[in-house]
């Protein structure tokens, strides 16, 4: 069985020198997907992996998302989990492909071994192209094992292949950030509010795939507004390095509550008068709630990281929730996405914008409130609301935005 090949011959793909699928004739096989009148299972899996082949990645997952909903048993939904992960890391989100490979892994050891060698030797490519050797080895000699007994000749080779070509595939980093940055740094989990794929080296920190091109791009739109935003030291291809700042966050202050609110509603009050109808990035509830709906079809919320009030409950009765009770107008205002304490650096300066855009102003007010009352109380909040300038703020708007959140 072929997890990643279409059920059909000749393939409509080939293997480039680092071992990733690409499209032998990508015009036929777009004229293919145009021409695809997927109805069942097959057809969508199908068509989001020839998707996928074309870099169409957003689509890709959408036909993927259809195509794990109507799997009906548990082979189907491992196969559909690997297919996702490779669009993720395709895409440039090793964590979101990571979560995916493994849960396929865990799930065929436990339920359909006929699957392992599969699971296990995509899981070992995307470790060794985040520069994790030794796990990826692990992983592929494992796939290797699994194949030489069943005997399949193609698997076998393809799992050689990456074995013997491990080095090779780990992903470098652009000639531009080489020259700032010198050998690849190590990856670093020790930040405070700067989420997403990450590293660090000496003073920079190096952000890489689509959340960086994004951030990069909204850097670049709040400096021209005047926002306080970290340097950018380089950009190319999808690597974003950002000069250290060196500052502590509001998040790191143990003292006086009232001036965490007040500096962090002041903040807020000034992104929020930034002219809205110059902001090129859409953050409303039609983009959001799509986020969160292919984040609950394919089991990437943590349940665990869920407040206290919505514990025991699953991602689907939130969706539904927030479905239900949508408000019915968005108050629009440039939003950062994420407007809470770690995230606001001494100065005034906003780190992690990815999620900047026009949204509702209770989309940064509801995850302001939430953090500054768990970290400095009701002092913090009543300096909050004053400085923003809403001291009686609209509490089902809030409690709405921060159950949106929940889904993140």
């Amino acid at each position: 069985m072929a997890v990643t090949a279409q059920n059909s011959s000749p393939r409509p793909y080939r293997f480039d020198e680092r071992l990733r699928m690409i499209p032998v004739d990508a015009e036929s096989l777009a004229a293919r997907v145009a021409a695809a009148d997927p109805h069942d299972f097959g057809g969508l899996r199908r068509l989001g992996i020839a998707l996928m082949l074309l870099g169409r990645y957003e689509e890709a997952l959408d036909r993927l998302d259809q195509a794990l909903v109507l799997a009906d048993t548990e082979r189907r939904r491992i196969t559909v989990w690997i297919n996702l992960a490779d669009v993720y890391r395709y895409q440039g989100e090793p964590a979101r492909a990571e979560t995916l490979y493994r849960r396929a892994l865990d799930a065929s050891r436990a339920l359909d071994p006929d699957l392992v060698s599969f699971a296990a030797h995509h899981l070992g490519k995307s470790l060794a192209e985040q520069h994790r050797p030794q796990e990826a080895r692990e992983l592929l000699n494992e796939a290797m094992r699994l194949r030489v007994a069943d005997g399949d000749s193609e698997l076998i080779e393809s799992t050689r292949a990456a074995l013997d070509h491990l080095d090779e595939l780990a992903l470098p980093l652009p000639p531009e950030v080489v020259e700032l940055l010198g050998p690849l740094p190590e990856w670093s989990d020790e930040h405070a509010g700067r989420g997403g794929n990450l590293r660090r080296s000496g003073s920079y920190w190096i952000k890489r795939g689509p959340r960086a091109v994004a951030e990069h791009e909204r850097l670049a739109w709040l400096r021209d507004k005047g926002i306080a935003v970290p340097e950018i030291a380089a950009f190319a291809e999808d690597v974003l390095v950002l000069a250290e700042v060196g500052t502590e966050s509001a998040a790191d202050v143990t003292s006086e509550p009232a001036v965490v609110g007040a500096q962090m509603g002041r903040i807020l009050r000034s992104l929020h008068e930034l002219p809205v109808d110059e902001c090129p990035f859409d953050g409303g509830l039609d983009v959001t709630l799509g986020q969160a709906g292919r984040a609950v079809i394919e089991g990437l919320v943590d349940t665990g990281d869920f407040d206290a009030d919505q514990r025991g409950r699953t991602p689907a009765e939130i969706l539904d929730q927030l479905l239900a009770q949508r408000p019915a107008t968005e108050d629009l205002v440039v939003t950062h996405g994420d407007f809470t304490p770690g995230n606001v650096l001494a100065g005034g300066v906003l780190i992690d914008v990815g999620g900047l855009g026009r949204a509702d102003r209770y989309r940064d007010l509801a995850l302001a409130e939430r953090d500054l009352a768990e970290d400095f109380g009701a002092e913090a909040i009543t300096a909050f609301r004053l400085a923003y300038g809403l001291p009686e703020p609209d509490r089902a708007k809030l409690g709405y935005y921060r159950l949106l959140d929940e889904l993140f």
